[in-house]
């Protein structure tokens, strides 16, 4: 593997606090909810492994996501199929700044070339995640190469604001990375 991203088992932290889990996304103009839910799905297998998990285990604290493209249409649509009766899933739009230097498994030179990192969904999982985060699942892609989908890890203490759960959704955040809550915010 490139580059040196932190790279953490899906079960290391269980026993040490809240698991904190930020899903990074990045789309195509031509990206589909269907390809974001076949990603999706297959980073639940990938996180479960061998462990019988409740749904609301493996409920992302976030999505993260560049900043371009956080109003996406397939985005909206598949954030609220994982929703469900749930409270929405909070959306941390990345701005590409920050996605630069972000040590990710992946290295595209495409991507490099354009935004400084291997990997926008890592780098955008990683950059949400805040310090200490680790890789849980390295970026999946989807069939129609017009989506990709990777998970950090954090451990968060209950009410930590880093944590997406704990985060309160603010619309026009200032700061390094603006938030918002759900898709239709």
């Amino acid at each position: 593997m490139k580059g040196d991203a932190r790279l953490m088992p899906p079960d290391s932290a269980a026993g040490q606090g809240h698991v904190c889990r930020v899903v990074g996304v990045g789309l195509r103009a031509h990206a589909q909810p269907a390809a974001l839910h076949a990603l999706w799905a297959q980073a639940q297998a990938l996180l479960r492994g061998d462990v019988v998990w409740a749904a609301d285990d493996l409920r992302p604290c976030a999505v993260a996501v560049l900043d371009t493209k956080a109003e996406h249409p397939a985005l909206a649509a598949w954030l609220s199929g994982i929703a469900g009766s749930a409270p929405p899933v909070p959306v941390r739009a990345i701005p590409a700044a920050d996605l630069a230097g972000q040590p990710v498994a992946t290295q595209s030179p495409r991507l490099q070339a354009r935004y400084g990192t291997g990997s926008v969904a890592e780098a955008a999982a990683l950059s949400a995640a805040g310090p200490g985060a680790a890789l849980a699942v390295p970026r999946l892609v989807a069939a129609d190469g017009s989506a990709t989908l990777a998970v950090a890890v954090a451990i968060r203490r209950t009410g930590d604001p880093a944590c997406g759960i704990a985060a309160v959704a603010l619309p026009h955040a200032k700061g390094p990375s603006q938030e918002r809550q759900g898709a239709s915010a």
